[in-house]
C-alpha cells in the first residue's frame, strides 16, 4: 500500500503538476508541524493537546489520502482523549516513520513525474 493516494491529494490541488507539487510541500510542512506539536504535548504531558493535534492531523491527512498516517493519528487521538500520554508517546516512532515514508514517496513520485513530463509545467499561451 502506498503511503498516500495521489488521486485524493490531486483533488485538492488546481489539477496541474506545479499545483500538486505546491500542495505536497504544504502537506509535508503540515505533517512536520503536527508531529512536532504532538511531541511537545507528550513532553509536557498534555493529553488534550495530543488529542486535538492528532485529531486535526488525522482529519487533514485522511482527507488528502494518507490513510496509514491518519490511522496512527486516530490511535493517538484516542489515547490523548483517555489521558494515556505514555501510550501516545509510544506511538511517536511509528508516526514519525510514517511521516518520513509519505515525505519520501511524495519527493520520489513528484520528481519522477517532473522528469518524465517536463512540459507539464509549461503554460501555453
Amino acid at each position: 500500500m502506498t503511503p498516500i493516494d495521489l488521486t485524493r491529494l490531486r483533488d485538492f490541488s488546481d489539477g496541474t503538476e506545479p499545483g500538486l507539487r505546491d500542495l505536497a510541500a504544504l502537506f509535508v510542512t503540515h505533517m512536520d508541524e503536527c508531529l512536532l506539536a504532538i511531541r511537545r504535548a507528550v513532553d509536557e504531558r498534555d493529553s488534550e493537546v495530543i488529542r486535538s493535534e492528532a485529531h486535526r492531523g488525522a482529519g487533514t491527512f485522511g482527507a488528502c489520502g494518507a490513510q496509514p498516517l491518519a490511522a496512527l493519528l486516530l490511535d493517538a487521538e484516542r489515547l490523548g482523549a483517555a489521558g494515556r500520554v505514555d501510550e501516545a508517546a509510544a506511538l511517536l516512532p511509528a508516526v514519525a516513520a510514517e511521516v518520513a515514508r509519505v515525505r519520501e514517496f511524495l519527493e520520489v513520485t513528484l520528481e519522477r513525474a517532473a522528469t518524465r513530463y517536463p512540459d507539464a509545467t509549461k503554460v501555453e499561451s
